[in-house]
């Protein structure tokens, strides 16, 4: 089963500040797609909107920082650079979420009634 569509690079590029080639956006993207897999399963078509919400989180933190670097500066002007999450776990904040767009919000259930 093919994998919906979750973003673009041109989304990674307007989210992120920094150019983002389809090279990159790619890989961004299979990354992205391995994490929730591992998390909820297999990705519906269209993928619900809590999903796709984490799924641009993941991918914009993912984008790399021109050369790698923390910070530039030119004269005056400086600019700083988040760390990034690439390969980080997910947050627990975000688990929640993709559990609950998928109808997983909660990890198990216990029957209280009894059976005869």
């Amino acid at each position: 089963m093919v994998a919906p569509i979750l973003f673009t690079a041109a989304t990674l590029t307007a989210l992120s500040g920094r150019a983002v080639t389809d090279e990159q956006a790619a890989a961004i993207h299979a990354w992205v797609v391995t994490v929730l897999e591992g998390e909820i399963g297999v990705l519906s078509d269209p993928a619900p909107p809590g999903v796709t919400g984490v799924a641009v989180e993941l991918g914009v933190d993912a984008v790399p920082a021109p050369g790698g670097a923390a910070s530039t500066s030119l004269g005056s002007f400086s600019t700083t650079y988040t760390a990034g999450t690439a390969g980080a776990a997910l947050t627990r904040e975000q688990r929640h979420r993709l559990r609950r767009a998928v109808g997983k919000d909660r990890p198990f259930s216990i029957d209280t009634t009894a059976s005869s």
